[in-house]
C-alpha cells in the first residue's frame, strides 16, 4: 500500500460536519479535525487522556477504560465488527456538561518506525508496527435552541414571541426533574390536557399526564413517540412525544428532562358550503391560488442545478435562465429570439428544422417527454455531453427543456441566485452657463420675495454648503422633511442629516475632493440614505451641483418614501402567496376572540372554535343560519335591513370600526362585547370578530367606584394648584419634594411620581445642587432669611438635561417645616427679547447678503430636478430655469414674456386666462398649494404627462411652478403591469417547467412546513404531492436529522447566520418506505417573502460510479507499490508530489525525505545542475525530447552511489495542473549479464570468424539455412610439410601438437593481416583462399601471392628457432579460377570450396619443390608486375594433362611492407577482443615481417 502524504488523515476527517478524535487504545489523544475545536471550545490538546472530556451514559465509566477493555476482549459493552454506538456526556472549556452520541469504530493503523506518520496498511513490512485505534465520531444532542433557551429559564416568563411559536408549530413543552415531578411546563400544555392553569400540573408526576408511560421518557434522550393518552374530560388523544436530557447548569442543580409534545389532528371535512363558496372557478385560478410570488418562481428557476430553455413550437428562445448562461457562455440577451439550434453541433444543427417540422405535423413524439444523453455545444466552440429533457405546455404550446451537463464536476459551486436590478429614474445633470446666470441674477435682484417662494415651491430638499460642509442655506422642504427648523440648520455640519456609517467620513472625502478635483458625488445624482431629526432614517435620490466662482455647493434632496412604498404595494399585491386552507383554519381556530363569516344575506359562512366557545353553539348549529341569531330581539328584527341597505348605498357605519354592542348565547343570556367589522374585498363577504368584554366590564366598574371617593375629595384642591400659571414645589425641611402641581409637570418633564420624595436640587444645574442642602441646613440653624420671601432670577434643569432661566419666589407654610416655591420661566420672555435682537441683525445681515447670495441661487435654480417657472397676474412668464428649456425645447428668451399656455395643450390653454381671473378676483384655490397630474406640450407639439406643483409667492403677487415629467416613471408603470400579466398568463408554463425539472424541488417556509414540491419530488421520493403539503419538510430526512432541524431553522431566523443557505452540500434524504439514499441539497432563499426553496439530486447512482472508481484506485495504487520499478510523481516545478515503495528500496530515502524535493536529487551533478532549465523550456516550448521515451541515464542514490537504469517518462494533464509521471528500473544486475553475454557473444563470434568468411558468417546469423554459391574469381593456396609422415614417428603427440599450432598460428596472423580467408587444416596441410566475392577481385591474386612469400619467411623464422626436432620445409602450390563454395553440416561448420581450380591447387602443392612456391599461368597473368616468377617448365598434371607450372620468387619488397602496414591498420576495425589478440601475434611477428 502506496503512503499516504503528511495530512492525509486529518484532511479526511477536517471535513465532517462532526467532531472527529482519533485515540491510542491507551485513551490517549493523537488526532482531532476542526469540528472538535468548535465542539470543546479548543479545549482538547493531542496526548491528553479522553476521559478528560467524555464519559459514558451507560456505565459512568471513562471512555478511555472502555476503549482499553476492548482490546483486552473484557469490555462489558456490546460491539458487534469492530463498531458500537452508544450515550455519553461530554464536557467544555467552560466545564459544562452536554448530552452526546458517541460513534466508536476500532482500526488496525500501522505506525512508520522511522517517521512516526500513520497510514491505513494492509501490507505490513519490516518497518511497520500494526497497532490498535479508535476513531471516535462525536455528535451533540441538546435539544434546540429555542426549547432549551425555555427550559432553562423559566417557562412561564419567557417572551411572547417563543410562545407564538410553539402555539404556531402545535408543541407544547413540559420539564420534569430525575424523579418525574413536573417542574415547569409552557404555554397551551394545560389547555390540552383539560386543564384551567398550568399552575395545577406543577409538582405533579409526569405519569398525570401518560397514565403509566411516563418512564418511556424520564431521563432519556428519545426519538418522536406516537403515544394514546387521555385528556381530563375523557377523550383520547394521540400524541408525538419526544425527550431531551438537560444536564446541571447555572440554573438547574440536577439532571432534568425537557419533553416536547404535539397533538396529531385527524384531518377533519370542510364544510361544503364554505368550500364551495372557495373552490377555484378555473384551472388557470387554480394555479394563481397554487403559485408562490414571481421572484420566488425566478429564484426556483435560477437556483435549478440544470440548464432551462423555453422556445415556441418554431424553436425560437423565449426564457433562459442564469445557469443556462453559464453552461454556454451565451448572455441573456444573446440567446433570446434566437434559433435553440447555436446550442448544437453543426451535424445536428442542420437536420433539427427538419425533425421539429416534421413533429409538427404528425405530432409523434420521439424526443417530447423523454431524456436522451446528446452533445450540446457552447459560445467557443467546445462540446460537451448532456441529458436533454423535453416536455410541451398544454395551453400555451411552448416547449421547455432541461439540459443537465454531464462533463460538470460534483463539487461544481451552486448557482447563485439571480437579482433584479432596481428600476432607477436617470435624470440629467444640469449645467449653469454664464450667461444665463446673469441674466436670472438681474431677475433675483430686482425681486427677492419671488426667488423665495420660488426656493420654497420646490417639490425638493435643498441645502447649500460651503467648502468646510456649514450649511449656508435650507428652503421650507428641508424643514419639511428632516424636522429641524432653518435656524437648527444654518451654521451646522451637512453631516447632521447623513446616517452614522457615512457621516463619519464625510469631511475626508469633501476634502479629498477639494485636494484632487475629482468628481465622484458632484454632478451626479446618487440614491442614499439620510436622518431626521427625530434618528429616523429614509431613502432619497441625492443631486450635487458646484457653483461657480463662490467656492459653495447645491444639493437637491427627493424623498422616495413613497415611492418605495408605493413600490412595494405594487409588488407585494401581484405576489400573493396561495393561502393553504387547513393552515388558515388552524390560525383562525387559535385566536382568541369569536369570529363570524357571513355573505350578503347575513347567512353564517364560517365560525372558529372560540365562537363555540363564547356562544354555546357548535359549527354545524352556526353554519347556514342568519347572523342575528347571536342578536338581542330588538336588534335582531333590523339587521336584515341594515346589511340590505349596505350593500345597495355602499354606505359604511359599521363596516371597518369598533363598536361596543350587546350579544346573546344559546341560553339566552346576553353579554357586552366589541364587534370589529370588515368587508372581504371582491368576496361580497363580511368577516366579524367579537371579543368578550364581560370581565373588562367588571374591573372598570370597580375601579371607577374605587376612585370616585379620591377624587372628590382632591378634586377641589388639585384644580386650584393646577390653574397656576407658574410651577409650585412644596418641600420638607430635608429638601424632600411633598407635592406639585401640573405646571411643574409640563415645565420640567417629569411626572407627579417622579417628583413626589426626591430632593429638590433634581431642578437644579448640577453646580447648584451640590451646595443646596447646605443652605437650606444653615437656615435651619440660624433662621436668617435670604431667599425666602424673596424673588429671584436663577437657572433651572429639565429631565432632558436642558436648562432655562426663571424667577423664584419662596414663602414658609402656615405648616411647620414646609416650604412653598414658585417657579416663573423667563424662556419665553428672553426669546422674545432675544428675536427683537436677532430680527435687527438679521435686517442688516440681509441687506449684505443679498447680492452675495445670487449667484447661489440662480446655481440652485439650475440644479433643480424638474422645470420651473414663475409667472405674474396676467400669465405672462417672468422666469424659467434651465430644465425648462430642456424639457420643452425652447430658449429662455422665447419664454420670458410670453403666456403660460404656450405650454399647454390647445384645449386646456384657451381657458387657463380665465381660471387664473378667477382666482385673482375670489380667492379660491384650487391648484394653488397642490400637486395634480396634467398634460404638457413641448415645442415640437408633442404632449407629456407630468406633475404640476403651484404656490403663491407672498406680498409679490408672482406664482411659482414646478413641472416633474412623468413620462419614464408611466412607462415603468406600464412595464411592470404588462410584466405581471405576462407573468400570470405563463403560470402554468412555469408548473410545467418545475414538473420537468431533472431534480426533486421543494419550497417551504419559517416554520419549515413544505407549500410546493414538483412531480420529481413525488417520483424519488413516494409521496403524493397532497401528501407534501403542509408537513414538515423534516419528513424527508433521516431521524438523527430531522429532531434537530427546526432548531437549526430557528436559529437562522434569529441570526440570520447562513451555513446552507446559498451553498449546495451533500446529505442524506429518506423516502416514504424508510430507505435512505444519498443526495446533493442546494438551497436559496426567495426575496421578502421568507420561503426557502431547495433542489435535490439523487447521487445514487453516481456514488455507485465514485465507489467503482476508488475500488479501481486502490487496485492501482497496490498495484503502483507492487511494482518493481520505482516510480516517482513530479510537478510543473519539478517537486517530488508522489512515490512508490520500491522508490524507497532503490534510492535509499524514506518517502517523507522524498515529498517536497526537487527530482534532481536523484541525479548526478552533471546532470542534476541543468534539470530545472530542461524542464522550464519544455514547459514554455511544448517541445518533447524525454517524455514519451524510454531512455539509459545514471541515477544517484543517498550514499552517493550511481548505477545505470531506465528511465520511462509520461505527460499526466488533470484539468488544474500538469504533472509527471516517471518510472525508474535498475539495471545494474543487467548490465553484469549482458556484459558476460557479450563477452561470450564476441568469443563466439571471433570463432565463428575464425571458421568462416566474416561475410558468411554474418550470412550465417541472419539465415541459418544452407548456403552455397558460385565465384567465378578465386585463388586457391595448398601447403604442405615435406616428410611429415616420417617426422611424426620420432615425436610425441605434445610434441607434434605444439609444433603445427606454433606454425599454423603464424599462418593464422597473416591471414588476418592479408585479409585472407582460410578454409581449414587437414594433417600437415594448410589451405587458404582469397575471399571469395562475386564482385570482380583486383587483388585476391596478388595477397595469396604476398601471403605465400611471407609463409616461407614464416618457416625460416620458425627453423632460426631452433626446433627440437630439426628444420622444416614446406611445398606450396597455387591456383585460380572458378570454385563452388558453401557451408557443410549442421556441427562444426565448414566453408568448403570445390571446383577445377581447387583440385588444380592441390596438384600445384603435391608436383611441387621442398621450400619452393608453384603457381599456374593465370596466377602469373592475375597477380600482375610486383612478382617474380621462374617458368619451372611443362609438367603431367593429374586430371589435366600438360601444364605449364611457375616458380614465386620474391615480390616488391616496399609494396609488401606497406601493404602489411595497411592491412595491420585495418584490424582496429575488428572485433576488439579479436582485434587485440592480433596486435599481440604482430609484435610476435614483427622479426620476420
Amino acid at each position: 500500500m502506496m503512503s499516504r502524504p503528511p495530512g492525509y488523515l486529518k484532511a479526511i476527517s477536517d471535513g465532517s460536519a462532526d467532531a472527529s478524535l482519533l485515540c491510542r487504545s491507551n485513551g490517549l489523544i493523537c488526532h482531532a479535525n476542526q469540528a472538535a475545536g468548535k465542539f470543546f471550545n479548543n479545549y482538547y490538546a493531542t496526548g491528553v487522556a479522553i476521559d478528560t472530556y467524555l464519559t459514558f451514559s451507560a456505565t459512568k465509566n471513562g471512555v478511555g477504560d472502555v476503549l482499553l477493555s476492548w482490546v483486552e476482549v473484557t469490555n462489558p459493552l456490546t460491539f458487534e465488527n469492530d463498531r458500537k454506538q452508544t450515550d455519553g456526556i461530554g464536557k467544555n472549556a467552560s466545564g459544562n456538561r452536554f448530552p452526546v452520541t458517541i460513534d466508536i469504530v476500532k482500526v488496525e493503523i500501522c505506525r512508520s518506525t522511522s517517521v512516526g506518520e500513520y497510514t491505513s496498511s494492509e501490507k505490513q513490512g519490516p518497518s511497520k508496527q500494526p497497532e490498535c485505534f479508535f476513531f471516535l465520531r462525536i455528535r451533540d444532542i441538546t435539544p434546540a435552541p429555542m426549547q432549551v433557551a425555555s427550559l432553562e429559564g423559566n417557562i412561564t416568563k419567557q417572551s411572547g414571541t417563543q410562545d407564538a411559536i410553539l402555539r404556531a408549530s402545535g408543541q407544547v413543552v413540559v420539564v420534569v426533574d430525575s424523579s418525574g415531578m413536573i417542574r415547569r411546563v409552557s404555554d397551551g400544555l394545560a389547555e390540552m390536557f383539560g386543564y384551567e392553569q398550568g399552575s395545577q400540573l406543577r409538582n405533579r408526576h409526569l405519569s398525570t399526564l401518560f397514565q403509566g408511560k411516563a418512564d418511556r421518557f424520564i431521563a432519556k434522550n428519545s426519538s418522536d413517540q406516537i403515544v394514546q393518552v387521555e385528556n381530563q374530560q375523557d377523550v383520547k388523544m394521540n400524541l408525538q412525544v419526544g425527550s431531551s436530557i438537560i444536564l446541571p447548569n447555572n440554573h438547574l442543580s440536577e439532571i432534568h428532562t425537557a419533553i416536547t409534545i404535539k397533538k396529531i389532528i385527524e384531518k377533519k371535512t370542510i364544510n361544503p358550503q364554505w368550500q364551495e363558496q372557495y373552490k377555484p372557478q378555473s384551472e388557470s385560478s387554480d394555479r394563481k391560488f397554487e403559485r408562490k410570488d414571481d421572484d420566488i418562481t425566478l429564484g426556483i428557476l435560477d437556483a435549478s442545478f440544470d440548464s432551462l430553455f423555453v422556445m415556441t413550437e418554431q424553436c425560437i428562445i423565449q426564457m433562459v435562465n442564469a445557469t443556462s448562461c453559464k453552461m454556454f457562455g451565451f448572455t441573456e440577451d444573446e440567446f433570446i429570439g434566437k434559433n435553440i439550434r447555436m446550442i448544437m453541433t453543426s451535424q445536428v444543427a442542420s437536420k433539427h428544422d427538419e425533425y421539429v417540422s416534421r413533429y409538427l405535423k404528425t405530432g409523434i413524439k420521439k424526443m417530447m417527454g423523454t431524456q436522451r444523453e446528446v452533445v450540446a455545444q457552447r459560445k467557443d466552440g467546445s462540446t460537451f455531453s448532456c441529458v436533454l429533457g423535453l416536455s410541451q405546455c398544454k395551453k400555451s404550446g411552448m416547449i421547455c427543456g432541461f439540459i443537465r451537463d454531464l462533463s460538470v464536476d460534483k463539487a461544481s459551486k451552486a448557482v447563485l441566485i439571480k437579482k433584479e436590478a432596481e428600476l432607477i429614474d436617470k435624470e440629467v445633470q444640469l449645467i449653469n452657463k454664464e450667461t444665463e446666470t446673469k441674466e436670472i441674477m438681474n431677475d433675483l435682484i430686482k425681486n427677492q420675495n419671488v426667488v423665495n417662494g420660488i426656493l420654497d415651491a420646490s417639490f425638493h430638499s435643498l441645502f447649500v454648503i460651503d467648502e468646510n460642509c456649514i450649511i449656508q442655506m435650507v428652503n421650507k422642504k428641508s424643514c419639511d422633511d428632516f424636522g429641524w427648523t432653518k435656524e437648527e440648520f444654518v451654521g451646522k455640519n451637512i453631516n447632521m442629516i447623513m446616517t452614522h456609517d457615512v457621516a463619519v467620513n464625510h469631511d475626508k472625502y469633501v476634502r479629498n475632493y477639494l485636494s484632487t478635483r475629482i468628481k465622484k458625488m458632484i454632478g451626479t445624482q446618487r440614491q442614499v440614505t439620510a436622518r431626521r431629526k427625530d434618528g429616523s432614517t429614509f431613502p432619497c435620490t441625492l443631486g450635487l451641483s458646484e457653483t461657480q466662482n463662490c467656492g459653495l455647493y447645491c444639493g437637491f434632496i427627493r424623498d422616495l418614501t413613497q415611492e418605495k412604498k408605493s413600490e412595494s404595494e405594487m409588488i407585494k399585491k401581484n405576489q400573493e402567496l396561495a393561502n393553504n386552507q387547513s393552515l388558515v383554519l388552524g390560525i383562525l381556530d387559535a385566536s382568541f376572540h369569536a369570529l363570524f363569516v357571513i355573505n350578503e344575506a347575513g347567512i353564517i359562512q364560517m365560525v372558529n372554535n372560540k365562537s363555540c366557545d363564547a356562544f354555546g353553539w357548535t359549527k354545524e348549529e352556526f353554519v347556514g343560519e342568519n347572523i342575528n341569531m347571536i342578536m338581542p330581539a330588538h336588534i335582531a328584527i333590523n339587521h336584515d335591513g341594515y346589511l340590505k341597505n349596505y350593500f345597495k348605498t355602499g354606505i359604511k357605519k359599521m363596516i371597518g370600526t369598533q363598536r361596543e354592542v350587546m350579544a346573546c348565547r344559546k341560553d339566552g343570556s346576553t353579554f357586552p362585547c366589541m364587534l370589529d367589522l370588515s368587508e372581504a374585498k371582491g368576496s361580497g363577504m363580511i368577516c366579524g370578530f367579537i371579543r368578550d368584554m364581560t370581565l373588562q366590564k367588571e374591573v372598570e366598574t370597580a375601579m371607577i367606584e374605587k376612585n370616585k371617593a379620591l377624587q372628590d375629595t382632591h378634586s377641589v384642591m388639585s384644580g386650584i394648584l393646577d390653574a397656576a400659571f407658574h410651577a409650585l414645589f412644596v418641600i420638607n425641611e430635608q429638601c424632600i419634594i411633598q407635592m406639585v402641581n401640573a405646571k411643574s409637570c409640563e415645565v420640567f418633564g417629569w411626572s407627579k411620581d417622579e417628583f413626589i420624595g426626591k430632593n429638590i436640587n433634581m431642578i437644579m444645574p448640577s453646580n447648584v445642587a451640590v451646595h443646596h442642602d447646605q443652605y437650606m441646613k444653615r437656615y435651619l440653624e440660624t433662621g436668617l432669611k435670604k431667599m425666602l420671601g424673596t424673588q429671584r432670577e436663577v437657572t433651572a434643569q429639565r429631565k432632558d438635561g436642558s436648562s432655562f432661566p426663571c424667577v423664584l419666589g419662596l414663602s414658609e407654610t402656615q405648616q411647620p417645616g414646609l416650604v412653598c416655591g414658585y417657579i416663573r420661566d423667563l424662556t419665553e420672555e428672553k426669546a422674545h427679547q432675544a428675536e427683537i435682537l436677532e430680527k435687527q441683525l438679521a435686517a442688516e445681515k440681509l441687506s449684505k447678503e443679498l447680492q452675495a447670495n445670487q449667484n447661489i441661487i440662480m446655481g440652485i435654480l439650475d440644479a433643480a430636478f424638474h422645470a420651473l417657472f414663475v409667472i405674474n397676474e396676467k400669465c405672462i412668464i417672468q422666469m424659467v430655469n434651465k430644465k425648462s428649456c430642456e424639457v420643452f425645447g425652447w430658449e429662455k428668451e422665447d419664454f420670458i414674456g410670453k403666456n403660460i399656455n404656450m405650454i399647454m395643450p390647445d384645449h386646456v390653454a384657451v381657458n387657463h386666462d380665465q381660471y387664473m381671473k378667477h382666482y385673482l378676483e375670489t380667492g379660491m384655490k384650487k391648484m394653488i398649494g397642490t400637486q395634480r397630474e396634467v398634460t404638457a406640450r413641448r415645442r415640437d407639439g408633442s404632449t407629456f404627462p407630468c406633475v404640476l406643483g403651484l404656490s403663491e409667492t407672498q406680498q409679490s403677487g408672482m406664482i411659482c411652478g414646478f413641472i416633474r415629467d412623468l413620462t419614464t416613471e408611466k412607462a415603468a408603470q406600464a412595464a411592470l403591469i404588462a410584466k405581471n400579466k405576462e407573468l400570470e398568463i405563463n403560470q402554468s408554463l412555469v408548473m410545467s417547467i418545475l414538473d420537468a425539472s431533472f431534480h426533486a424541488l421543494f419550497v417551504i417556509d419559517e416554520q419549515c412546513i413544505i407549500k410546493m414540491v414538483n412531480v420529481k419530488s413525488c417520483e424519488v421520493f413516494g409521496w403524493t404531492k397532497e401528501e407534501f403539503i403542509g408537513q414538515n419538510i423534516k419528513m424527508i430526512m433521516p431521524p438523527d436529522t430531522a429532531k434537530h432541524h427546526d432548531g437549526y431553522m430557528k436559529n437562522y431566523l434569529e441570526t440570520g447566520m447562513k451555513k446552507m443557505i446559498g451553498t449546495q452540500r451533500e446529505v442524506t434524504a429518506q423516502r416514504k418506505d424508510g430507505s435512505t439514499f444519498p443526495c446533493k441539497l442546494g438551497l436559496s432563499e426567495t426575496k421578502e417573502s421568507g420561503l426557502i426553496c431547495g433542489f435535490i439530486r439523487d447521487l445514487t447512482t453516481e456514488k455507485a460510479a465514485e465507489a467503482e472508481i476508488l475500488a479501481k484506485q486502490r487496485l492501482t495504487d497496490k498495484i503502483i507499490d507492487a511494482s518493481f520499478d520505482a516510480m516517482f510523481v513530479i510537478n510543473e516545478r519539478g517537486i517530488i508530489e508522489m512515490v512508490n515503495d520500491a522508490s524507497e528500496k532503490v534510492f535509499g530515502w524514506s518517502h517523507d525525505e522524498f515529498i517536497g524535493q526537487n527530482i534532481k536529487m536523484i541525479m548526478p551533478e552533471c546532470r542534476a545542475v541543468n534539470h530545472d532549465r530542461y524542464l522550464k523550456k519544455y514547459m514554455e516550448t511544448g517541445v518533447k525530447k524525454m517524455i514519451g521515451t524510454e531512455r539509459e541515464v545514471e541515477a544517484r542514490r543517498k550514499d552517493g552511489s550511481t548505477f545505470p537504469c531506465i528511465l520511462g517518462m509520461t505527460e499526466v494533464d488533470n484539468g488544474e495542473s500538469r504533472q509527471f509521471v516517471g518510472f525508474v528500473r535498475d539495471i545494474t544486475d543487467q548490465k553484469k549479464k549482458l556484459d558476460v553475454a557479450e563477452s561470450e557473444r564476441d568469443a563466439a563470434d571471433a570463432l565463428l570468424y575464425n571458421v568462416l568468411p566474416e561475410h558468411i558468417a554474418n550470412r550465417l546469423k541472419q539465415d541459418p539455412t544452407h548456403i552455397a554459391d558460385l565465384y567465378g574469381n578465386t585463388t586457391i593456396l595448398f601447403a604442405d610439410i615435406v616428410g611429415f609422415t616420417d617426422r611424426t614417428s620420432l615425436m610425441s603427440p605434445q610434441e607434434l601438437v605444439l609444433m603445427l599450432n606454433d606454425i599454423f598460428s603464424r599462418f593464422d596472423y597473416l591471414v588476418d593481416v592479408y585479409g585472407l580467408n582460410k578454409v581449414k587444416t587437414i594433417g600437415d596441410c594448410y589451405m587458404v583462399t582469397s575471399i571469395p566475392s562475386h564482385e570482380l577481385e583486383h587483388d585476391g591474386c596478388a595477397r595469396v601471392c604476398r601471403f605465400a612469400l611471407d609463409m616461407m619467411r614464416a618457416v625460416e623464422a620458425f627453423n632460426k628457432s631452433g626446433p627440437r626436432h630439426g628444420r622444416i620445409s614446406f611445398r606450396v602450390g597455387i591456383s585460380t579460377g572458378q570454385v563452388v563454395a558453401g557451408v557443410v553440416g549442421t556441427k562444426r561448420f565448414l566453408f568448403d570450396m570445390w571446383g577445377d581450380a581447387v583440385n588444380v591447387a592441390a596438384r600445384m602443392e603435391q608436383s611441387g619443390l621442398a621450400g619452393q612456391i608453384q603457381v599456374t599461368k593465370e596466377v602469373v597473368e592475375s597477380a600482375g608486375d610486383d612478382f617474380t616468377f621462374d617458368l619451372r617448365g611443362t609438367l603431367s598434371i593429374k586430371g589435366k594433362g600438360p601444364m605449364e607450372v611457375y616458380i614465386l620468387k620474391s615480390a616488391n619488397e616496399l609494396l609488401r611492407r606497406s601493404e602489411i602496414e595497411r592491412r595491420h591498420s585495418t584490424l582496429s576495425v575488428l572485433p576488439p577482443r579479436r582485434a587485440l589478440s592480433l596486435f599481440d601475434k604482430f609484435d610476435d611477428m614483427l622479426p620476420f615481417c
